[in-house]
């Protein structure tokens, strides 16, 4: 069974006592006050707060993720979905849906910052062993805060910057000290953490941060805000600030010291490649079985998966859904006679530009992408039937679906006693976890957050060289005769490589963002813009993709949900251009 650490621990964990006429120590609930005291407490609190990372207290699931909402304001996928699914085309489109559609988001981040506020307000208490088993708790802390204010500074701009656990009503902290606080928590991460490097020994830790990962989130942040704001250098709280030269110092750390390292085929990270003859019946995955494939699977001695969110068979309709993995999910083919690639909502179709400025040379253009139309290649299962199935009213319907997250499934002819599988199609995660046969729960796949990979692309863009471009590019092709090495670093060759090898990991529209910067949104306006005119199926009609229209008075980011506009009473100022009565409202009708 996957193993996995995220247990859910009730809210009463972290809730505080209530006030009483009687002074009385809570029997059946952990509080503030007798929690925190041993490392076994400070252990549980964190995981408390990873859950959060996979978590949607309230709200609609699909938009508390930016993973998914990024893949779908980007260049290289459409919204897709069934007629009646607005939230993804409104995604797509820049446009809302009501006016606290990123509730789940808001919500969620709030509630894994409060946690982590909690455990470093209390760091103090346990009686640690050695400083090196404070700092690996503290780390943690640290990096989750850091990353969940880096996620919600990239959806929403500038937020409430919230350090402490008591109550507080205060407007948008300036982006400049919003992202030094994530500097200061990242940085003593880094120097908090042992420097242990990773191995097949802390397969136990898998899933959780450690010094190379805070290494390779400084240097997005640090990307990321010097792309964006225009700066030089990331500010540090009580002044000062990291440079690039302090940012290449780290990430070289984390290059050669880490114990991470490119996988040999690239192919092979994706769970497609699981489905062959040898666990799949007679029935298997033409592409996989073609190419010689065989999954590296997600933990162990797959060393290019640096941090990823973790999914579990606790997923039911009595626990929850998110304990599975609902990205999956939603980029699954809509009302498929299954196969290979399993049932889905069908959100996210691929833009065939991407699939048309892709060579057919790069072996990773078919890895990443499906052309329903190449059986000859594919071989997924039946016929697709683009244009004549209508897939339940599916939308934005290219033919081009991307294959590194979505439903996989394994075909048995005869189902084993004790199975949960019947005979035919299912997850793989039926077979290798014992996952609830419900497509709609049994995604187990983890999404990687952090890949090595983008640790070696990030080198080269902040040094200005090819070593890590060259390097990702032999692993794609080792003969050197389709991707030769570059000779000499320029900053599109760096953007091509990371749009082919990062292709449908929630990096794209962040890095467009970046690269073009709050000065020159314009420019990035016409790159997302260039989607419109793009053929697609909507409900099996033949059309035009109309309705991108990115607003550069955004400044590329989402609407703060009005209810915690309005809960502040005028101390939280919504985001320009999605204020009530002036931002844009996606509608569709079939008439």
């Amino acid at each position: 069974m996957k193993k996995i650490f995220l247990l859910l621990l009730t809210g009463a964990l972290l809730a505080g006592c209530s006030d009483s006429f009687l002074d009385t120590v809570p029997l059946v609930k952990k509080t503030n006050n007798d929690f925190y005291k041993t490392p076994t407490d400070m252990d549980q609190a964190l995981t408390a707060a990873y859950v959060t990372l996979v978590a949607v207290p309230t709200g609609s699931v699909l938009n508390a993720y930016p993973f998914v909402v990024s893949e779908l304001m980007s260049d290289e996928r459409f919204g897709g979905g069934g007629d009646n699914d607005l939230d993804p085309r409104a995604i797509c489109d820049f446009k809302i849906t009501g006016s606290d559609m990123f509730e789940s988001a808001w919500t969620r981040y709030y509630t894994g910052i409060f946690r982590c506020n909690m455990i470093l307000e209390n760091i103090d208490k346990p009686a640690w062993g050695s400083a090196a088993a404070k700092g690996k708790v503290e780390g943690q802390a640290r990096f989750l805060r850091a990353m969940f204010y880096f996620d919600m500074s990239r959806m929403f701009g500038e937020v409430p910057l919230i350090l402490e656990t008591k109550p507080l009503n205060i407007p948008k902290t300036p982006a400049a000290e919003t992202y030094a606080q994530i500097a200061t928590d990242l940085k003593s991460a880094i120097d908090g953490f042992p420097s242990v490097p990773y191995s097949s020994a802390l397969i136990a830790d898998a899933g959780r941060a450690n010094r190379w990962t805070a290494e390779a989130l400084m240097a997005r942040v640090f990307l990321f805000y010097t792309g964006y704001y225009g700066t030089t250098d990331l500010p540090l709280v009580g002044g000062g600030s990291v440079t690039k030269a302090e940012v290449i110092t780290w990430i070289e750390d984390c290059r050669d010291n880490s114990g991470y390292k490119l996988m040999p085929e690239f192919k092979d990270l994706w769970p497609y490649s699981y489905i062959t003859p040898a666990n799949s019946d007679s029935l298997s995955y033409k592409y996989a079985v073609t190419n010689s494939l065989s999954w590296y699977k997600e933990t162990g001695n797959n060393w290019e998966s640096m941090f990823s969110m973790n999914y579990s068979t606790f997923a039911s309709w009595s626990t929850s859904i998110y304990y599975s993995n609902q990205m999956d999910l939603f980029f699954g083919w809509r009302a498929y006679t299954t196969g290979v690639i399993g049932n889905g909502w069908g959100m996210g179709t691929v833009n065939k530009n991407l699939w048309n400025d892709w060579s057919d040379l790069d072996v990773r253009k078919r890895a990443s992408i499906l052309d329903v139309t190449d059986m000859a290649n594919e071989g997924y299962g039946s016929d697709y039937g683009l244009g004549v199935d209508l897939h339940d009213k599916e939308m934005d319907e290219t033919g081009f679906w991307q294959k590194k997250y979505i439903p996989i499934n394994v075909c048995v002819k005869v189902a084993t006693a004790g199975s949960k599988a019947k005979a035919g199609w299912h997850n793989y995660s039926v077979n290798l976890y014992g996952a609830t046969n419900d497509f709609q729960l049994d995604n187990m796949q983890n999404i990687v957050l952090i890949r090595f990979a983008d640790v070696l692309l990030m080198h080269s863009e902040l040094t200005e060289t090819v070593a890590g471009i060259n390097a990702v590019r032999h692993r794609a092709d080792p003969t050197n005769a389709n991707l030769p090495p570059i000779a000499a670093y320029s900053l599109d060759a760096l953007k091509a490589e990371r749009r082919f090898e990062l292709a449908f990991e929630g990096v794209r529209y962040y890095d467009l963002l970046r690269w073009y910067g709050k000065g020159h949104l314009d420019q990035l306006k016409i790159v997302l813009e260039s989607q419109n005119g793009v053929t697609t199926f909507n409900n099996g009609v033949w059309g035009v993709k109309k309705g991108v229209d990115f607003r550069i008075e955004t400044g590329g980011f989402l609407q703060i949900p009005n209810k915690e506009v309005q809960l502040s009473e005028g101390i939280l100022v919504q985001n320009v251009g999605w204020e009530t009565g002036t931002a844009p409202v996606y509608s569709f009708s079939c008439k």
